[in-house]
């Protein structure tokens, strides 16, 4: 008869699997300390209990869906942004900790006590837009997306988080808001080469929703089109915040040279890799 096991030996077991299947062993903590409402330290405090009976089932259907690399915030329904827990779900995005600095940096270069409006493309899961609105209550937001899903997940999000304070609108980049004008237009489109696609991690390929990772032209796609339509929506003064991947940085500044009225500047991100730009809107007299 074997021992009661614990939720100590049932993480280690799970690491072993995992990472000898090359999937990330940090999976199996999140999963666990999400599904019990725990932090790290009660997780700690928790190592050598024994699992309860009525967990038992629930963390061995978790593991195979890890051990199937299927994201840990997919299985649990969650995913953290600047501090706030959002409803994520097949077909939607997993926000990143790295768009976080992109975030930050918006909320740096706008002054918090002025009226202000933020458009956020691509909204995804809502990270973006919910993370502004929730940092910045005299600010109005709003944010798009081309699929129902993501809108849906992003209304649900904000519904609970920011009640009241975003407008979502259905549509393609700056469609839905053809006659408006923002302070401040931020975006983490798809930006992915197809031909990247082998070197990317298995969950990601296998489980995120190709429209948002993806574009043509080497990725450069939808950055063409931001930048060439964001003169269009942006206040005189305005800002265009925008992710990109490490190695995008001179196509990124090329498109940026046909639009005069738009002074780029580049930053890096904490880990020193070129991930984004804010390009401040001088019309042209």
């Amino acid at each position: 008869m074997s021992a009661p096991e614990t939720y100590n030996t049932w993480l280690q077991t799970l690491h072993q699997q995992l990472t000898a299947q090359g999937l990330d062993p940090d999976g199996a903590e999140y999963v666990l300390t999400t599904r019990q409402g725990w932090t790290n330290t009660d997780l700690l405090l928790h190592l050598r209990t024994v699992i309860p009976a009525d967990l038992q089932q629930q963390l061995v259907s978790d593991a195979k869906r890890l051990l199937a690399a299927e994201p840990a915030q997919y299985i649990v329904g969650q995913a953290w942004f600047y501090g706030l827990p959002l409803q994520v779900a097949p077909g939607v995005l997993i926000p990143r900790p790295e768009t976080e600095e992109l975030v930050a940096w918006l909320l740096a270069s706008l002054p918090a006590d002025r009226p202000v409006s933020v458009l956020d493309i691509g909204t995804g899961s809502g990270a973006i837009a919910i993370a502004v609105a929730h940092e910045r209550p005299r600010w109005s937001v709003t944010a798009t997306d081309i699929s129902p899903r993501a809108l849906e997940v992003a209304t649900a999000n904000a519904q609970r988080l920011v009640p009241g304070r975003i407008r979502f609108i259905q549509g393609d980049l700056f469609r839905p808001v053809a006659q408006d004008r923002f302070t401040a237009i931020i975006s983490n489109p798809p930006y992915i080469a197809w031909g990247e696609a082998a070197v990317m991690d298995q969950s990601v390929k296998q489980y995120e929703p190709s429209t948002a990772l993806f574009a043509p032209d080497n990725g450069h796609a939808l950055y063409a089109q931001l930048i060439d339509q964001a003169p269009d929506h942006l206040a005189a003064g305005g800002q265009l915040f925008l992710e990109h991947g490490y190695h995008q940085r001179p196509a990124l500044a090329a498109l940026l040279a046909r639009q005069p009225g738009l002074v780029p500047e580049f930053r890096a991100d904490m880990a020193g890799h070129p991930r984004m730009v804010r390009a401040v809107y001088r019309p042209q007299v």
